[in-house]
């Protein structure tokens, strides 16, 4: 439900509620503390680092939003460290082929590289939470051994 919902207010608000994030960091963190299915408090502290970490500077760079950043520590809670570099990695890669596809979409690709290259051009924001989720989802189904 956290990634549902953090795509959808992304998308329609550019904002992924802090009050989610909280909520769902506090009870990932509270039901590792008392050792909850898989759950151990301190690869759940480690993953929330891990997380906030990893996106850090791109958000230092203004190339993503603090959500997004606050979005990977949550993810982390959950996943652990090892997971949530499996899972930073992939939204990357899914992030890279959504911009592309999303500059193309808006028709401003030769903008944006412009822009890229050094040249003084605006730019609008892309929804991030996506990537994330996407990355989230492909680093447990390839690191788990599951049967569709």
């Amino acid at each position: 439900m956290l990634l549902l919902v953090s795509c959808i207010t992304d998308f329609l608000y550019r904002k992924i509620p802090n009050i989610l994030l909280i909520v769902v960091g506090a009870y990932g963190l509270i039901a590792s503390a008392f050792g909850a299915g898989d759950l151990v408090f301190i690869n759940s502290v480690l993953g929330l680092l891990t997380g906030l970490l990893i996106f850090m500077f791109p958000h230092y760079k203004s190339w993503i939003g603090a959500g997004d950043v606050k979005l990977m520590g949550v993810i982390g809670i959950y996943l652990g460290p090892s997971l949530t570099i499996i899972t930073s990695i992939y939204s990357m890669l899914v992030g890279g082929v959504i911009a592309l596809l999303y500059l193309l979409y808006r028709g401003n690709f030769q903008e944006s590289m412009s822009s890229l290259l050094g040249f003084k051009t605006s730019q609008g924001q892309m929804p991030y939470a996506a990537a994330i989720s996407i990355g989230a989802v492909l680093a447990v189904l390839t690191t788990q051994n599951i049967q569709i």
